[in-house]
């Protein structure tokens, strides 16, 4: 994000994480930064991939996240902002 002084620290707070990591210290997760934007925690992906993206500035990187993730990231995000809560009912 770009703004204009001097940029304001990234400070980032655990969001959520794929509901099908292994444990703990696996990825991916998302992060709320202080800067009302979003970090993405993800397995690198080498040149091969880099190179089909758009525009991939220098000081710009990708992570892929999981499907899964994406679908709680919006869940949670809907019934924090919004109330609603989006989880499958049983019967």
């Amino acid at each position: 994000m770009q703004g204009s002084g001097a940029a304001k620290p990234i400070t980032v707070t655990f969001f959520c994480k794929d509901p099908d990591s292994k444990d703990e210290e696996d990825c991916p997760s998302l992060y709320r930064t202080n800067r009302g934007s979003w970090m993405v925690q993800g397995l690198r992906h080498g040149e091969d991939v880099a190179v089909q993206l758009r525009a991939l500035k220098d000081d710009e990187s990708f992570v892929e996240i999981s499907e899964a993730l994406v679908e709680r990231f919006v869940r949670m995000y809907v019934k924090e902002h919004y109330g609603v809560d989006l989880s499958p009912t049983s019967g």
